[in-house]
């Protein structure tokens, strides 16, 4: 099973991240975040990692160039895409791109066009007026059980060490992805809270004989 961080802006929480087990860091490219990661920045954590983990983009809206030249500079292995995005660029970019799904009624969660083919994130709708992107609210765990048992999805939207557990218990995701609850205040992550996150994940993982990937 996959666990995420998001949101990483510095080497000392991709380093604590990864220590704990993660697999995946994430690194915001959306200037308009609290989370965002500048070059200087994002190219330290690159070399934080040194290939222990894979690292994600996170875009609201792009174009495959733009992911493209990202993946080049970032040594990325996916692209996180938000917003509405051409579902071509799918196929477009260079390294797979994951697809985030916001669901905000049972019904949307049901009959929503699902890209075919391809990992999706599963996340609440953001609030009206906010910035397309991690918006911290949860789906309703049976809605997101429901589609699990139909396609890989990575479950996001309001986790934290507290209740991952009882996520991955009942969803069975492919993964899991936090940020906003692993912060001290917007875009400032606390290294204890991200090391017990990844550590809760991992351990229900374990116990449901869930396969790391």
């Amino acid at each position: 099973m996959i666990v995420k961080v998001c949101g990483v802006r510095t080497p000392e929480v991709a380093e604590v991240a990864i220590e704990a087990g993660a697999d995946w860091i994430g690194l915001m490219f959306v200037p308009k975040s609290s989370r965002w990661v500048n070059d200087t920045d994002a190219l330290a954590v690159v070399r934080a990692v040194r290939a222990r983990a894979d690292l994600i983009g996170v875009f609201v809206e792009p174009s495959a160039a733009e992911c493209d030249a990202a993946a080049s500079r970032y040594r990325l292995a996916a692209v996180q895409v938000h917003g509405d995005f051409d579902p071509d660029l799918v196929n477009a970019c260079s390294v797979p791109v994951i697809p985030v799904i916001n669901v905000d009624d049972r019904a949307t969660a049901s009959t929503i066009e699902w890209p075919p083919d391809t990992l999706v994130m599963l996340d609440g709708r953001p609030d009206r007026g906010a910035l397309p992107g991690g918006t911290g609210h949860r789906v309703p765990l049976d809605w997101a059980a429901d589609i699990a048992r139909h396609r890989e999805i990575l479950l996001a939207g309001g986790l934290g060490a507290e209740d991952v557990g009882g996520a991955i218990a009942t969803v069975r995701p492919a993964g899991v992805d936090a940020s906003s609850r692993l912060e001290r205040g917007p875009g400032d992550k606390d290294p204890e809270l991200v090391r017990s996150f990844v550590m809760a994940a991992r351990a229900a993982a374990a116990d449901l004989e869930l396969d790391r990937r």
